[in-house]
């Protein structure tokens, strides 16, 4: 586990499963109330069949993320070609942002597999595609969306038909939709939960969920997370790293009168295009803003490039646009494998090393598919840049992850601690926190010291105690007055201590 995020969701998880309570979340037995409990609730049962919580903690979005690219597949198969689909599939499942977020104990996957389910179907039924029972189904997605993520599904799914509707001028697409029936569908199989746990919370749900974690989260910086408007652009390119640099292609001539033609494209690309928009101007317009918020965004994106790429593959006409955009891979390609080595060693204690590894797994198949995008053979094209996508994820994995873990996860050091820990000898922490710290020490931080004089009161009662610290205060700890200090063990920039009073 890692983050803030990963080891309290998995926690919440773990005590639902264990005291078999399935309506508030709890946390070390108080309620928690940022989130609705479909991650919970996808993530109790794989308890029971897991014995590692980790697997077990991470097996639900990881279905979810699969689910989703079943999803593309069929609305691409239905609406344009299987081709088209499959492609739009294999490019979501090898775009970095989604995998690392389909390993993730998180609830951005589900609340993403919920919305693209009840999307695509709402997709058909733009293109009559489908018939009134299987719209519906779009609502009982939408409704377990709402369960993953709160009333801000409802928000992207109605802006995003709203959007559609203005644009589309071939009529009637309200009644194709079924808004009524649905919308209560909807709220019969969302309402039921929100309104038991404030039967059980009372206003202190409201306050906490609705008011604090939706409303001020969205119009305001209460959680400090901050960022410029233009944050997502960057942040959408990186998500879906490799194929990101083949965006180029999505413009018959040029940017501005690829979007001019707007009237001309066919039902089913401006349903995907209003469902990538609007969710990225919508968040762009939030006061917080983090990477999770747009995954939504991948689903339409990835089935849009795959439509083009599958056309490409048909056109000959065409092959001299993709050389040109292949130009514009390279340099991506090039300018993400030079920032790798640089990240690593500057923010990652020196391991260069690990970032060149990423580099040239970017690099080599870069190299093969610009060289057949230049003889225009597109369908060589894609497919070494699906197993640079493949490589990436994998090299992610199995080489950056434990460089990541020794900064982002106390996993091993708490683990430590546990093993060294004397009989009554607590655990404190000084000028530190960390959640992973909490979660993989089953909770048994005693306290969290300030300074030197938290220190000395904290001694007057135990005369010898464990300390984790990062290593910015350990020469402070070390050169302080009445005490001997040992250091046990090392993690990242993070250090075990135990410390004695003279």
């Amino acid at each position: 586990m890692s983050g803030a995020d990963e080891p309290r969701y998995a926690r919440i998880a773990q005590e639902m499963h264990d005291q078999r309570h399935w309506i508030t979340p709890t946390l070390e037995g108080k309620p928690w109330l940022e989130k609705p409990p479909l991650y919970y609730w996808l993530t109790i049962p794989a308890f029971f069949l897991i014995d590692r919580i980790e697997t077990a903690a991470r097996i639900g979005p990881a279905v979810c993320a699969l689910i989703s690219a079943i999803a593309i597949f069929w609305i691409g198969s239905l609406l344009w070609s299987r081709r088209a689909g499959l492609l739009g599939a294999l490019i979501l499942l090898t775009s970095l942002g989604f995998a690392g977020y389909g390993r993730s104990a998180s609830t951005d996957m589900p609340f993403t597999c919920c919305l693209t389910a009840a999307m695509v179907i709402l997709a058909a039924a733009s293109e009559r595609a489908i018939g009134r029972r299987k719209v519906l189904w779009a609502y009982v997605f939408l409704g377990l969306a709402v369960l993953g993520k709160g009333p801000v599904a409802i928000i992207l799914a109605a802006g995003i038909m709203l959007c559609f509707w203005l644009l589309d001028d071939r009529g009637m697409v309200l009644g194709r939709w079924h808004i009524l029936s649905g919308l209560l569908i909807t709220l019969a199989l969302a309402l039921p939960w929100f309104w038991m746990v404030f039967r059980q919370n009372g206003y202190g749900f409201i306050a906490t969920f609705f008011i604090n974690h939706n409303l001020a989260r969205y119009v305001t910086d209460i959680h400090h997370h901050s960022q410029p408007f233009y944050y997502y652009l960057p942040a959408l390119l990186a998500l879906s790293f490799p194929w990101s640099g083949w965006l180029a292609v999505l413009f018959s001539v040029s940017p501005m009168k690829g979007l001019r033609s707007w009237r001309q494209w066919n039902p089913g690309m401006l349903f995907l295009t209003c469902w990538l928009l609007f969710p990225l101007i919508f968040f762009s317009l939030s006061g917080s803003k983090l990477a999770g918020y747009i995954l939504p965004c991948l689903p339409p994106l990835a089935l849009i490039l795959g439509v083009r790429l599958s056309q490409l593959m048909e056109e000959a006409a065409e092959f001299a646009r993709l050389r040109a955009a292949m130009i514009l891979y390279l340099i991506f390609c090039l300018g993400m494998a030079a920032a790798a080595p640089v990240y690593f060693h500057k923010d990652y204690g020196g391991h260069w090393r690990t970032g060149l590894v990423l580099s040239a797994v970017i690099m080599v198949p870069a190299v093969f598919t610009f060289v057949f995008g230049l003889k225009g053979r597109c369908s060589r094209a894609f497919e070494t840049t699906l197993l640079q996508g493949l490589l990436v994820v994998l090299a992610t994995a199995v080489f950056a992850f434990p460089v990541l873990a020794d900064y982002h996860s106390m996993g091993g050091i708490a683990g430590r601690a546990l093993e060294l820990q004397q009989a009554e000898e607590p655990i404190v922490t000084y000028r530190f926190f960390h959640h992973t710290l909490n979660y993989y020490s089953g909770y048994r931080i005693a306290g969290k010291l300030d300074d030197l004089n938290a220190v000395q009161d904290f001694s007057k009662e135990h005369p010898h105690f464990l300390v984790v610290t990062d290593k910015r205060s350990d020469p402070e700890l070390n050169s302080s007055d009445g005490f001997s200090i040992t250091s046990l063990a090392e993690q990242g920039n993070t250090r075990l201590l135990r410390i004695y009073r003279k």
